[in-house]
């Protein structure tokens, strides 16, 4: 039994190594959706022409949600809104695009889910959400520039989770009220719809309410551009 069991004590850090790798191709779907590019890359132990089902229940999703962006669209349109609103019609439509491709890219998880893919990253309309891994790796994503001069943009280790960056322009001309003004949060959260919800509700906070977040700040101050990162993003980031 002792060769036996030599030669099994052998054997198990590679059977064990093996168990570890991913299984399955590597596959990637690209197209435009809600008014914007999409780029999908996922790894799946797919059968024979799954990957074909795959990719018409992705454009299904993705159809879907283009059909009720149109329908709402329709509806701003007909309301006859006087034309000092058009400003405000223009911010509705914006945000509804921006909340339906978050909407998108979590129910093309529930896709992955249903064909049993646990490696995927997709990317919609700048929402980006991975899970699983990459070679192993945690995805790694960028990003948006801060205007402050990091070069080149700041990488963050994704797994398991969403990146959402929202924006409200910047001042005209150079006076800012006494207290900071939030431009641009990116928030990271479980799913894309999360981290909409959060970093919308981070652009009407001051920063000193979002250190606890996993979040980046850009912030508008009499002294110029600042930012803030929350606690628990900072380890994601790479240095």
């Amino acid at each position: 039994m002792r060769p036996a069991l030599f030669l099994f004590a052998l054997l198990m850090p590679l059977a064990l190594l093996v168990g570890c790798r991913q299984q399955g191709e590597w596959h990637q779907f690209e197209g435009v959706a809600l008014g914007t590019g999409f780029h999908i890359t996922l790894n799946g132990d797919l059968g024979e022409g799954e990957n074909v089902l795959v990719e018409a229940a992705i454009q299904g999703e993705l159809a879907s949600l283009d059909s009720q962006m149109n329908a709402y669209q329709s509806l701003l349109s007909a309301s006859r809104l006087p034309h000092s609103a058009e400003r405000l019609t223009g911010a509705i439509d914006v945000t509804l695009r921006e909340h339906l491709q978050a909407v998108a890219v979590d129910r093309l998880f529930r896709v992955f889910d249903d064909f049993g893919i646990a490696n995927a990253m997709v990317e919609l309309g700048g929402v980006q959400r991975a899970s699983g891994t990459s070679e192993r790796h945690p995805w790694r994503v960028r990003l948006p520039r801060s205007g402050i001069g990091e070069s080149p943009e700041p990488v963050l280790r994704l797994k398991d989770a969403a990146l959402v960056t929202r924006t409200v322009p910047r001042p005209a001309g150079d006076d800012v009220a006494a207290t900071a003004l939030v431009l641009s949060v990116s928030a990271v959260a479980a799913s894309a719809e999360a981290a909409d919800r959060l970093a919308r509700g981070l652009l009407d906070t001051t920063p000193d309410d979002t250190l606890e977040h996993p979040v980046r700040l850009v912030v508008f101050t009499q002294q110029g551009l600042e930012l803030h990162i929350g606690s628990t993003l900072d380890p994601l980031l790479e240095r």
